[in-house]
């Protein structure tokens, strides 16, 4: 684990409950500045509850985050977003009907939009200032190889570029943390790894410290330096891959199960 020292992320005893039911329970980890990490777990596990409550979706029952040592816990998903959270969704979240480009500098727009005054009354610095937007929104479609899609209605676009569409509009906010929950669900294997092959570069060339979410096993077995292992609403386990791979705990509620019921369906 991260010490307080490195840790760009502190979650200290995390607890959610809905009603009767413990989402959450007692959960602590840390991520240190620049770590891409991976956050696995059985379905219900807590894995979209804990990136629920670090965004803001949620507000904690007790326990608290800090980011950058600020505590963040309960704060407004729009006031994460201004400090330097992004996420991405396990469903697209995307508006369809609008350009690509259009898509992307939405996530300009919430960190370095022109105000409404300016906008309202159409300023020079509003003018520049969407210029600008639509410059680094350029740039991200680039970087993610979609500069040719720029102009392409989202909704029309294949599955697996929505994908990408959707990760560049978290790119584009200028994150200094990235949380991407589940960002293959639905893809092929080929866009899967294409995916993956993504992150890895963005993570190498952009250093964003990344949380993912993710129940591809080969996938984050072969991406994430650190895993961090929930079950039942617990911290259950973490470490390296290797680490991971080799702990009973973890064999038994996650990665055993799943050997277990590829055997039964052979």
């Amino acid at each position: 684990m991260a010490s307080a020292t490195e840790a760009l992320l502190k979650v200290d005893d995390l607890r959610k409950d809905f009603g009767g039911v413990k989402a959450l329970d007692g959960v602590t980890f840390s991520l240190a500045e620049g770590e891409l990490a991976g956050l696995i777990g059985p379905n219900g596990s807590g894995k979209t509850t804990a990136f629920n409550l670090l965004t803001g979706v949620l507000k904690p029952t007790a326990g608290t985050i800090r980011f950058r040592g600020e505590p963040v816990g309960g704060n407004p998903p729009e006031r994460n977003a201004a400090l330097g959270m992004a996420r991405t969704f396990q469903n697209i979240r995307l508006f369809r009907e609008l350009p690509v480009l259009d898509n992307v500098m939405v996530g300009v727009h919430m960190r370095h939009g022109p105000g409404f005054v300016p906008t309202i009354f159409r300023l020079p610095s509003a003018r520049r200032s969407e210029r600008a937007i639509r410059e680094r929104a350029l740039a991200t479609l680039e970087i993610l190889g979609l500069e040719k899609r720029t102009n392409d209605v989202v909704g029309n676009l294949p599955y697996g570029d929505q994908r990408k569409v959707e990760f560049a509009r978290a790119l584009a906010s200028e994150p200094s943390l990235l949380l991407l929950d589940e960002p293959t669900a639905g893809m092929n294997p080929q866009e899967t790894a294409d995916l993956g092959e993504t992150i890895r570069r963005l993570h190498h060339e952009l250093a964003i410290t990344t949380l993912l979410v993710e129940h591809d096993m080969k996938m984050v077995m072969g991406l994430c330096q650190r895993i961090i292992v929930f079950n039942q609403g617990r911290l259950l386990a973490e470490g390296t891959p290797e680490e991971t791979q080799r702990n009973p705990k973890v064999i038994e509620a996650y990665l055993g199960r799943r050997r277990k019921s590829a055997d039964a369906a052979a």
